[in-house]
Order: C-alpha cells, then sequence, then structure tokens
C-alpha cells in the first residue's frame, strides 16, 4: 500500500460514509435493507451489494467515494445478483466439503447401523459401530478444517476478484484468476493490509456491538445493532479494495511501460 494511501486515504475511507449530502437517510435505507433481510431473507441483501458495488465503482474510477442515491433499482439488482453469484461460486468448494463430510457423518451414525442391526447379527454390529462412529467423526472432522479453510481462500480471494469484474464490466472476468492475480501481485502487501484493515473493523465494530448486546440483555437489538455495522463495514470495504485494486493496475502499468522502454 502506498504512502499515500496510508496516510490520507484511510482517514477518507472511513469518513465518507458519514460525509455525502442526505447520507443520513441513505445509510439508513442500506441499514433498513439490512434488517428486512432477517424477515426476506436473500433479496433485500441483493440490492445492498449491488449498492456496495456503485461505491467500488468510485474509488476504481479514482474518484472521491461518496454514498450514492438509491435509485436505477433494476441496475442495483443486476450488480447484485452478479456480486452474489461471484461470492457463490468462490465460497462452493468450501460448503461443498463441508456438506459433503455432513452428510457421511450423519449417514454413518443414523443409516449403518439401523442397516447393520437389521441383518440380524448382533455381534458383527457391535464391532462395526464403533468404527462407523470413529470414522464418521474422522470425516466431519476434517471436512469441517478443509471447508473452513477454502472458505477462507474463498474471502481472501472474492474482492480481488469483484474488483476485477466491476472494473471490465464483465461478470466472467472474476474468474479469470491469472489475470486479476498479475494486477494484484504488484501490490500483495497492500491487499493484505486492505483485509487485516476490514476485518479489524469487523472484529471491533461487533465486539461493541455484542459488549452492548449484553450490557442492555435485549436479543431484539442484535440485528438492529448489526445492520449498520455491516453496512458501514461493506461500504468501507468495497471503497478500499476498489482503491487498492486502482492502485495495483496503476503499478502494473508503469511496470509494462518499463519493461516495453
Amino acid at each position: 500500500m502506498s504512502e499515500t494511501m496510508s496516510t490520507l486515504s484511510l482517514k477518507r475511507l472511513f469518513r465518507f460514509p458519514f460525509q455525502a449530502p442526505n447520507w443520513q437517510s441513505r445509510f439508513l435505507v442500506g441499514s433498513a435493507l439490512i434488517l428486512a433481510n432477517y424477515v426476506i431473507p436473500i433479496v433485500p441483501g441483493i440490492f445492498v451489494a449491488g449498492y456496495a458495488l456503485r461505491v467500488m465503482r468510485q474509488t476504481l474510477a479514482g474518484q472521491e467515494p461518496e454514498l450514492p442515491a438509491w435509485d436505477d433499482w433494476g441496475e442495483l439488482t443486476k450488480d447484485g445478483l452478479r456480486a452474489v453469484l461471484v461470492s457463490l461460486v468462490y465460497f462452493l468448494p468450501g460448503l461443498l466439503v463441508f456438506m459433503g463430510g455432513t452428510a457421511i457423518y450423519f449417514f454413518g451414525n443414523l443409516y449403518l447401523p439401523l442397516a447393520t442391526s437389521a441383518s440380524g447379527k448382533p455381534d458383527e454390529m457391535l464391532v462395526a459401530l464403533p468404527a462407523i462412529l470413529l470414522g464418521s467423526m474422522a470425516i466431519l472432522f476434517i471436512s469441517m478444517l478443509a471447508g473452513m479453510l477454502l472458505s477462507l481462500l474463498g474471502a481472501i480471494s472474492m474482492p480481488a476478484a469483484t474488483a476485477h469484474f466491476v472494473a471490465q464490466e464483465e461478470v466472467r472476468a472474476a474468474f479469470r484468476v491469472r489475470q486479476w492475480w498479475r494486477i494484484l501481485r504488484t501490490d500483495k502487501l497492500g491487499y493484505f493490509i486492505s483485509w487485516v484493515i476490514v476485518a479489524g473493523l469487523l472484529a471491533v465494530l461487533y465486539s461493541g456491538a455484542m459488549l452492548a448486546y449484553y450490557t442492555l440483555i435485549l436479543c431484539c437489538l442484535i440485528p438492529i445493532l448489526t445492520a449498520p455495522i455491516t453496512l458501514y463495514v461493506l461500504l468501507v470495504g468495497a471503497a478500499l479494495f476498489g482503491e487498492t485494486y486502482r492502485e495495483s493496475s496503476a503499478n502494473q502499468l508503469n511496470r509494462e511501460q518499463e519493461e516495453a522502454a
């Protein structure tokens, strides 16, 4: 991450959700949509995802980030669906591994003992049952670990892939790993710092929300507290990764020009 980015841009990125004209109403709409996601799953979240891509486009274009108006809902839906598709693909391997291990675990613990018992050979059941239980537990543990690692890799890659498809205005660009990796590897440290900042914001803000929850002891406050926090982190993250991608793209262009000279 460049010195300019570290000393000037970060403060601007942290503050921009609260500085645009009419930011109160725009932030409230986004928070309400996230809150509505608890009642009507997926659909409100699609609008919020599309809104985050609008913010990312601003920093990709070198503009000052600000909260855009909630308009052109058709475009928001289109962008949101594309963002959700990219997320699903990058998280799918971890999800499939975890679901597969869970299925084997339940199959081993429920179906196989019943099948062994129905065979009319209790001695064989007593021998097989511990092995089945231990084996299924081992598979579940391995699948959970592998699923978590794959999901982590997906989470690390997803912002870069998203920024690449937004920059290229083509959703397939998100899956051209060599292209976006060639861009971001020019500033791997900057990308890592961006992830640390977003994860740190998420941890600090959600810790504060949990502290307020346990202080007030009101379960209904959890969605109300976490909705604006989720929106804030999502918007700051979109702006931050957009700017990181833009800087990396400029670095790559300069490097190619130097090599060509």
